[in-house]
């Protein structure tokens, strides 16, 4: 039986005690998953995660080797060109040029000459203008030719000195019955080239074997120029004889 609201317990038959006498369990207070120190440290996890995302971006494209030592700043060049290479033959020293010398003056040889053509570079052995005189028999030339490379060229260009002849030529006739009366004449003058122009150009190796002849007039023919090219490397011996006529020669190796 409860008197005055208040709740009675028995136990094995004891003395009833008020149960606001009792004292109070305090109750406690349910606590969720996402605490301060839980977030904290889910806080500082992240953080690292992030931090480790922007290294590994950042050296992904460097190699181990790749690393720039301290204080050097890595440049990209900009994209440039590309710049179009010389097939210009590369120029050789003169010491392994062929040389080219007078026989008659051997102390006295030409220098080799770089020149620029427009199939690349040449090198000028030799040039030079010769004269026969028409009064000259016979004019006579002998070069050498030492140490001379393929592909090398002698080229010699005709330059035959015209002549002027007087002509007396007959300009009228008078003839009646058969018989002639009288004739006039009269004097023309005729220019042409030279024909007794002659020139010829034999080139000879160390052995002193004929390699080639070649020539102008005479048992030539009256074409204006003659190219003469040397296959291969050796010395060589160039004679050239001829009358009434001027000509160049030029010996170029390629």
């Amino acid at each position: 039986m409860q008197q005055d609201g208040s709740d009675l317990s028995s136990t094995n038959g004891s003395r009833p005690v008020p149960r606001s006498s009792l004292p109070r369990k305090r109750r406690s207070r349910k606590e969720g998953f996402f605490t301060p120190s839980v977030l904290f440290l889910m806080t500082a996890v992240l953080l690292t995660l992030i931090s480790l995302l922007l290294i590994m971006t950042s050296v992904s494209g460097l190699s181990s080797d790749d690393y720039p030592p301290p204080g050097v700043m890595i440049i990209t060049p900009s994209p440039t060109a590309p710049v179009p290479t010389s097939t210009v033959k590369t120029s050789i020293p003169c010491e392994s040029c062929g040389k080219v010398y007078d026989a008659s003056d051997p102390l006295h040889s030409i220098q080799p000459v770089f020149t620029e053509t427009v199939l690349g570079n040449a090198t000028l052995l030799y040039s030079k203008n010769i004269t026969y005189p028409y009064y000259s028999v016979n004019g006579h030339t002998t070069l050498k030719a030492v140490n001379i490379y393929p592909v090398t060229v002698l080229v010699v260009e005709y330059f035959v000195p015209d002549v002027t002849v007087k002509k007396v030529l007959v300009d009228k006739q008078t003839i009646e019955k058969g018989i002639l009366i009288d004739t006039t004449y009269k004097t023309v003058y005729v220019t042409y080239p030279d024909p007794d122009a002659r020139f010829e150009i034999r080139v000879y190796d160390e052995s002193g074997s004929l390699v080639t002849a070649q020539g102008f007039a005479g048992q030539y023919d009256t074409g204006m120029k003659d190219i003469i090219t040397f296959y291969r490397q050796g010395n060589y011996t160039i004679e050239m004889t001829g009358k009434r006529i001027d000509f160049s020669v030029s010996i170029i190796e390629k």
